[in-house]
């Protein structure tokens, strides 16, 4: 599945995730935009889970899309600020960062 920003047919700010109205001139009409890239903008690891005592850490990260908004993503192991990396969204539904 490829991810899309969203962006003012009006004023051209670009949004993630959608919202009815832009915040920047009010404006309804929207297009996607599709990327699939973006660099690490800061990393974390989580390592409790509520619920999942025995669950493995999770690797999250803010990434700055190529195409402006930063979106938060999953990864499979510890990513650094800057690092390029690939965004896809799995079965799941999550936006998942993997290094290029």
């Amino acid at each position: 599945m490829t991810l899309s920003v969203f962006q003012c047919n009006q004023c051209d700010h670009t949004l993630f995730p959608a919202r009815y109205l832009c915040p920047n001139c009010g404006s309804a009409d929207w297009q996607r935009v599709p990327f699939a890239q973006g660099t690490v903008a800061e990393a974390t690891v989580v390592h409790q889970r509520v619920g999942q005592p025995n669950a493995a850490p999770l690797h999250l990260a803010s990434v700055v899309s190529s195409a402006g908004p930063i979106v938060i993503a999953r990864s499979d192991a510890a990513l650094h600020a800057g690092d390029v990396v690939r965004l896809t969204i799995d079965a799941g539904g999550a936006i998942v960062a993997s290094p290029i």
